[in-house]
């Protein structure tokens, strides 16, 4: 009896190790709690929080925590923003339809670029909302905006531009049948590209052109 009681705490205390240490391994090989906090956002965007319509604007709540501070401990490091703006539009994408459009006519959706200005810190532990909204879009892409903004005191601490590529879709097409699909059907309308965003394609149009002449030179 001694030596089965025995077997069985080994082979429970190998179990358990074995356990752990594969859950150490996978938080080492991936960012766990990036997908973690995606698929929560996932689940609001479907199912939980309000529908929205394209042109409304998504409210997403979060706090600069812990693991979000730069080496000066005190407030977020920079490439935090990046990644909270990405729960974010998560969710607008989902409450507006965008993402279950696009899936059906058998398109992706990814990031081709960003542009953000950093305007006043957020601090450790301090509570913020990002505003996200579309801006405008052209065939292939769409331009979003993202505000956040600090709960305390309503300041924007910093604004983000960024822009989409869909896949397989023309954006104009699948805006209009997500605005068509809502009760009562909204007439959208394409905004003016705003002075802003023009600026920053074209300078995305001479970096490019820059890079491709690079590699013919090479």
């Amino acid at each position: 009896m001694q030596l089965t009681d025995s077997l069985t705490a080994v082979t429970l205390l190998a179990v358990g190790c074995a356990i752990l240490s594969l859950t150490l391994l996978v938080i080492c090989l991936f960012d766990v709690a990036y997908f973690i906090r995606a698929m929560v956002s996932y689940v609001l965007g479907c199912w939980l929080k309000k529908r929205l319509r394209v042109t409304d604007t998504a409210v997403y709540s979060s706090m600069c925590s812990t693991t979000d501070v730069d080496i000066y401990l005190n407030h977020m490091n920079n490439a935090r923003y990046l990644r909270e703006v990405d729960f974010a539009r998560i969710e607008f994408c989902l409450r507006t339809g965008i993402w279950q459009e696009v899936r059906c006519r058998g398109g992706y959706m990814f990031t081709i670029a960003n542009n953000i200005r950093y305007r006043k810190f957020v601090g450790i532990c301090n509570s913020y909302v990002i505003r996200t909204r579309i801006v405008y879009w052209d065939d292939v892409s769409i331009f979003f905006e993202h505000r956040f903004v600090s709960k305390s005191d309503g300041f924007v601490r910093a604004i983000m531009h960024n822009r989409q590529r869909l896949t397989e879709c023309n954006v104009d097409e699948v805006l209009r049948s997500v605005a068509g699909k809502k009760k009562p059907a909204l007439a959208l309308r394409k905004p003016d590209c705003p002075m802003d965003i023009h600026h920053w394609i074209q300078s995305c149009l001479i970096s490019s052109a820059d890079l491709k002449a690079e590699s013919q030179m090479a």
